[in-house]
């Protein structure tokens, strides 16, 4: 296979379209075809539609293998979804949390009970001790 997409001729460089293009930057949309070359036969690619009326090549026009563009389409599919699974994961500890803060004025009277004991055995063992002296 040939990665005649990314090659240079006469000083032009291809521009690199990321993904499955849609259109050049001629402004003219982009069509699929079937290579009918000996290094590529029956490969199927991309190709601006005014570069392929024209028979074209080597032209700084779109032109993408079709598996090459589906592969940047799945890996740029595949960041996305580990940015929505962060996102997801972000919004569980978020969840979890607010779960803790409802939870958490149920047990705030437990807490005053046990710490107004505290201190009631405190000022007893003080009074107590102040007394015996």
């Amino acid at each position: 296979m040939s990665a005649a997409s990314s090659s240079t001729t006469g000083g032009r460089r291809r521009v690199r379209t990321p993904g499955i293009p849609s259109g050049c930057w001629c402004g003219v949309g982009v069509t699929e075809l079937i290579s009918k070359s000996n290094p590529n036969p029956y490969r199927r690619y991309y190709q601006c539609l005014f570069a392929a009326s024209q028979r074209l090549e080597n032209d700084n026009h779109v032109f993408k293998w079709v598996d090459e563009a589906f592969t940047d389409e799945i890996q740029q599919l595949d960041y996305q979804v580990r940015i929505l699974e962060e996102e997801v994961q972000s919004l569980k500890a978020i969840i979890r949390n607010e779960g803790d803060i409802r939870e958490g004025p149920k047990k705030m009277p437990m807490i005053k009970i046990s710490g107004g004991c505290v201190l009631l055995t405190i000022v007893l063992v003080l009074g107590i001790m102040m007394y015996k002296k």
